[in-house]
């Protein structure tokens, strides 16, 4: 499933480095999940969003769902550029997007999403604030929100 064509509007930048690697001299699927992190974190705090250790500011968030497709090898030493993008905003939900590339040959590496609930301190969901939504919301260049 290939993640539409609604532009990206950051990116970010990783070189893989030894221990992110296997046997085989590819990185390892596992580590995937990191750069999407890298990639999640580095997009908010382009944006003002973060403060301290907190990836969000204003409020807490848990990963629900995370998927990723595999396209193409990457290797040691690569540098891996990270395409970010919100794609929707739910009630209590935030759906992250995100494609790898080879920055050197463009070639797509992965694509997929992670899917975030706002909580609570007592772990419940809560509604994503509208200061959260409307600089999203600008960012990505959506209107009628």
């Amino acid at each position: 499933m290939t993640m539409g064509t609604d532009p990206f509007h950051f990116s970010t930048e990783i070189r893989v480095r030894l221990p992110e690697t296997d046997a085989m001299g590819v990185v390892f699927h596992g580590n995937y999940f990191t750069y999407l992190e890298v990639g999640r974190v580095d997009y908010l705090l382009n944006l003002g969003l973060t403060e301290g250790n907190r990836p969000i500011r204003d409020f807490d968030n848990v990963v629900v769902s995370a998927h990723l497709d595999f396209r193409a090898p990457a290797r040691l030493h690569d540098v891996l550029k990270i395409e970010v993008r919100v794609a929707e905003i739910g009630t209590a939900s935030i759906r992250f997007v995100f494609r790898i590339r080879n920055r050197r040959t463009n070639v797509l590496i992965a694509e997929g999403h992670t899917v975030h609930c706002a909580i609570t301190e007592d772990y419940q969901p809560m509604p994503v604030p509208t200061s959260f939504r409307e600089t999203i919301d600008r960012f990505e260049q959506r209107t009628g929100h």
